[in-house]
């Protein structure tokens, strides 16, 4: 009998260890999520496909021109919002994926998928024209 209590008595003992850990409120940390925008600002996602015939035997050299191309369109989205509705904007997350593939037969096509996520802080509203 007493086999059993010692292995149930150093599990509890090891389980109230770790009880101080779990009883800290994170919510009021100083740090906050690298993903969450600063006061003031909002975060903006645009989505990007593109898609592109691949010759054969040229899927690298594709590809790397494909996610420049990519990589160009992601960093003018702040451009385009700074003209029509941010005085601030600053990329804060990026992801893209790549595929090669061939739905049609009509050949191989390389296609780049992709999110931005922008910090975006608004210009002031207008008032309405009368």
């Amino acid at each position: 009998m007493t086999r059993f209590f010692i292995p149930a008595i150093v599990g509890l003992l090891l389980a109230s260890t770790a009880l101080p850990a779990l009883a800290q409120n994170f919510q009021n940390l100083p740090l906050r999520n690298p993903r969450q925008p600063p006061e003031g600002y909002i975060s903006v996602q645009s989505g990007i496909s593109l898609s592109y015939s691949v010759p054969d035997g040229d899927n690298e050299e594709q590809q790397e021109k494909a996610l420049k191309s990519f990589y160009k369109i992601a960093a003018s989205s702040c451009a385009t919002l700074l003209d029509t509705i941010a005085d601030a904007c600053e990329i804060s997350a990026m992801s893209s994926n790549t595929a090669v593939n061939s739905p049609d037969g009509r050949g191989p096509r390389l296609s780049v998928n992709g999110q931005v996520t922008m910090s975006v802080k608004l210009k002031p509203a207008t008032a309405p024209a009368k």
